[in-house]
């Protein structure tokens, strides 16, 4: 009896107190990548960490306003040119943007490791909300991935994506504003 009622105290202290992390592994550039295995909501506000420009860490669903607006998701990584040059062309025209429509922008940064200090000194230039995906959680929620940047989805109210982009060309920051404001008409 003794010995039974020790077994079930290391198995219950195991399963309270032990928990196993798992890890799973892609393969990637012929390098195999292993990270810390995460189920994410796949549905708007999703369930990501981040980490904000104070280096604290959130999630997004405690981010993301889910308050009926058009929501804005930029995908960036700080080593991108023609990232650097979409975020610039929207900046030139955010704040008038902002005084015909009201809309939530987030740019969120995908960068790895090594890059990830150069968001800190980037994104707070800024004029709209900026966060780090440390561990490019949104490649897994998004649809078909984040695969290249920039990406832009715009989001009804609902949540739903209405719009998506990859890359960039000069004056695709028009679309994205005609697209806000559809969203924000339909709103209204």
């Amino acid at each position: 009896m003794k010995v039974f009622i020790t077994l079930l105290c290391l198995f219950s202290y195991h399963f309270v107190f032990g928990q196993t992390t798992v890890y799973k592994t892609i393969e990637q550039g012929g390098r195999t990548i292993k990270y810390q295995a995460q189920e994410y909501e796949k549905e708007y506000p999703y369930d990501v960490r981040l980490i904000n420009l104070e280096g604290d860490t959130t999630r997004s669903n405690e981010v993301f306003a889910k308050n009926g607006k058009p929501t804005v998701l930029l995908f960036w990584l700080t080593t991108c040119v023609p990232c650097k040059y979409e975020i610039k062309a929207i900046m030139k025209n955010y704040e008038e943007w902002t005084q015909k429509a009201d809309f939530n922008f987030y740019a969120i940064a995908l960068d790895f490791p090594k890059y990830q200090p150069d968001f800190f000194e980037e994104a707070p230039s800024f004029p709209f909300e900026s966060y780090l995906d440390f561990n490019r959680g949104f490649q897994r929620v998004m649809p078909n991935g984040i695969n290249g940047t920039p990406q832009t989805f715009v989001l009804n109210g609902d949540g739903e994506i209405t719009y998506h982009k990859r890359k960039y060309s000069m004056g695709d920051e028009d679309k994205l504003f005609e697209e806000i404001m559809i969203l924000h008409l339909e709103g209204q």
